[in-house]
């Protein structure tokens, strides 16, 4: 039982050293190690890392870009909102009906994701000065 949040720990600082520095969301790394290390059933951890995100978790880094004023205000309003509307679609699309998702497909389509953003971010810098 230690052993699991001594994992949950370490990692939780690993991916939130990762979200400050690059701005990608740590939480397809984590719900990667937290399933890797068996810690809980797929879609408890989907669930748990869920709930990680509903805190403001980078209210220290959002305080060094405002301070360098490196944040649009009206940007972040409609990410917010939309962002919330897609997330409640989204768990619709896992947890309810009878056509949920399995952990397989969602499986599928987070390594389609990790692959494609990927493959953007190394083109860019790559392409980049």
């Amino acid at each position: 039982m230690l052993y699991k949040y001594i994992i949950e720990l370490i990692f939780g600082i690993l991916t939130g050293v990762i979200m400050g520095t690059t701005g990608m969301a740590p939480f397809t790394l984590l719900m990667l190690i937290l399933e890797y290390f068996n810690v809980n059933e797929y879609k408890t951890i989907l669930g748990s890392v869920l709930l990680v995100n509903l805190f403001p978790i980078t209210i220290g880094s959002i305080y060094e870009f405002y301070k360098a004023k490196k944040i649009d205000y009206v940007m972040s309003a409609i990410l917010i909102l939309s962002v919330t509307l897609g997330s409640f679609l989204g768990s619709k699309l896992v947890l309810n009906g009878k056509n949920k998702l399995s952990v397989k497909t969602i499986k599928y389509i987070t390594s389609i994701m990790g692959f494609t953003i990927g493959f953007i971010f190394l083109f860019s810098a790559v392409n980049s000065e």
